[in-house]
């Protein structure tokens, strides 16, 4: 099965949203800037495919179909549509918005006519990202900017109060971040794992992701989340 990913000495700033979407069997690429819920929760804005393209593929050894990915703000869902199809693991989105959680929830039944079988591997949830109860099996997390620096750091500290209780390693990714997340990041004494220049860095510097890197994976002996056969053959 085919993965979208970038094409060799080919700049993914040429690509084209409407040809993923296709691809995927979605649609995503419309912004809503209304907010329905409160202050605290910004509009909706879809990640780029090619700013996508240009993060994974430069965590493409870090991420596998063991790992399971949420999404604190997905909206109509692309990251999550994404992700799955690439690395064949485990996402989750969260989104408190009612008609975005709807568009979701159909695009997942869209994309499950392009990829079967491949839904029952993405959960989609209408709620408050500060009341996920965050689980064992979740590593990668993944934030648009989705709310205000209040909610952050309730999400952040519910991540760490996780990996306390259940010892593993996980990546926190974050486009287009805010300054005030970073600092948060900073003193909760995550590691800068990587920064990730997108296409038009060049052009506005605050077009990248940055990775952060908090926990350990288990020691040898410990109970292993990820100890399992994958479902999927290469």
């Amino acid at each position: 099965m085919l993965a979208v990913k970038k094409i060799r000495n080919q700049s993914p700033k040429y690509y084209e949203n409407d040809k993923f979407e296709k691809f995927l069997g979605i649609e995503s690429t419309e912004i809503v800037y209304n907010n329905r819920y409160n202050d605290d929760y910004y509009r909706y804005e879809p990640t780029s495919y090619s700013g996508l393209i240009c993060a994974f593929d430069e965590l493409d050894k870090e991420i596998s179909c063991h790992d399971r990915l949420v999404d604190f703000g997905c909206g109509k869902g692309r990251v999550l549509f994404y992700v799955n199809q690439r690395f064949r693991c485990e996402v989750c989105g969260v989104e408190v918005d009612e008609e975005l959680y709807e568009a979701a929830l159909d695009n997942r039944s869209f994309y499950n006519t392009r990829f079967r079988g491949m839904a029952e591997k993405i959960e989609i949830i209408n709620g408050k990202a500060e009341e996920y109860e965050i689980r064992p099996e979740d590593t990668v997390f993944y934030f648009f900017n989705p709310f205000d620096i209040s909610i952050f750091t309730q999400v952040i500290d519910h991540i760490m109060e996780s990996v306390r209780d259940h010892s593993r390693r996980v990546l926190v990714m974050m486009y287009y971040p805010k300054e005030e997340y970073r600092n948060y990041m900073k003193y909760n004494k995550f590691k800068l794992y990587k920064l990730i220049k997108l296409p038009t860095y060049e052009q506005d510097w605050d077009e990248k992701v940055v990775v952060y890197e908090y926990g350990s994976a288990p020691s040898p002996g410990e109970f292993d989340i990820y100890d399992h056969e994958s479902p999927f053959i290469y």
